[in-house]
């Protein structure tokens, strides 16, 4: 199931009225075999890491679920009981979130790259969208995501991209949206070149955007990417800064911090065949990443 230099990892968002909570379970292997697992929790505010030892993980990739020690996390929803420390200071995390009526993409998000052997990182979209139902208790401070929503993905293989912008937002106070946008390097029999995988949905319909399905990545930079490919067209542009540190996979070894804005606006513009169908600001969380090497 584990090699040396690999990671896996999932990534579940919930939010409600402005506030939000991600949580990232992930298995990593360093080259010289060393096994260990980990789970992150990112607010608006702060970020914790929970380290464990290899032995604690059940995986099942048939089900797409990851339990570490008392820790459970599948496409139905998640329970969660972390205690650590932070900066010197007691840290505890616990809570349990359901998901409901879960919105899978209509096919893998790589589209024929899933089928090319080697590749660095492999990203999976586990929903676009769902309701969710429960709270979560930080410090003894509780948060309500009863009738809030949800997004969840996953990614796997040995490194993050030396360069890549990934962005996801949503709202739902008319027609339920999703979007998310990621433009990263991809390194491929020794060339480089910019890929790119997207989706919007939208009223109850997907649309996607793919460097295999030909779209062309008109303008990318640290806080907008605009997108075309055939009759659609597609505008990001993330408002505001800040961020919290993350840890990310560098040849399996999470050697490597990354910065995530996980409450900031982004304002979306997707046209088809012309037509205008939103021009909306939405509640979002954005990362723009370049170089691989580790910082403080």
């Amino acid at each position: 199931m584990y090699r040396k230099g690999f990671f896996k990892g999932w990534y579940y968002k919930q939010e409600k009225g402005g506030q939000a909570v991600a949580f990232i379970p992930a298995v990593h292997l360093s080259g010289d075999g060393k096994g260990t697992a980990s789970i992150q929790v990112i607010t608006e505010d702060n970020a914790w890491n929970f380290d464990f030892p290899l032995d604690t993980v059940r995986l099942s990739d048939k089900k797409d679920t990851i339990q570490i020690e008392n820790n459970y996390f599948s496409p139905k929803g998640f329970r969660v009981n972390l205690i650590g420390k932070k900066d010197g200071k007691p840290v505890k995390i616990e809570g349990r979130i359901a998901f409901g009526n879960i919105a899978p993409l209509k096919g893998d998000i790589m589209g024929p790259f899933r089928f090319i052997p080697f590749l660095q990182c492999r990203h999976g979209v586990v929903s676009m969208s769902h309701k969710t139902k429960g709270s979560i208790q930080i410090n003894g401070d509780s948060i309500n995501f009863h009738g809030g929503r949800g997004y969840a993905e996953k990614d796997c293989g040995r490194s993050f991209p030396s360069y890549y912008f990934w962005s996801q937002c949503g709202w739902y106070d008319r027609q339920e949206c999703s979007v998310m946008v990621s433009v990263a390097d991809i390194p491929l029999a020794g060339c480089h070149f910019p890929g790119c995988i997207a989706f919007v949905y939208f009223g109850g319909k997907e649309y996607r955007l793919a460097t295999y399905l030909g779209v062309k990545i008109l303008r990318f930079g640290e806080r907008e990417v605009l997108l075309k490919q055939g009759n659609m067209l597609l505008y990001l542009r993330v408002q505001g800064h800040g961020g919290q540190k993350l840890k990310a996979p560098e040849k399996g070894s999470m050697d490597r911090l990354v910065k995530e804005n996980l409450v900031c606006k982004v304002w979306c513009r997707f046209w088809k065949n012309g037509k205008l169908l939103f021009d909306h600001v939405g509640a979002g969380s954005a990362e723009f990443i370049t170089g691989s090497s580790m910082e403080t």
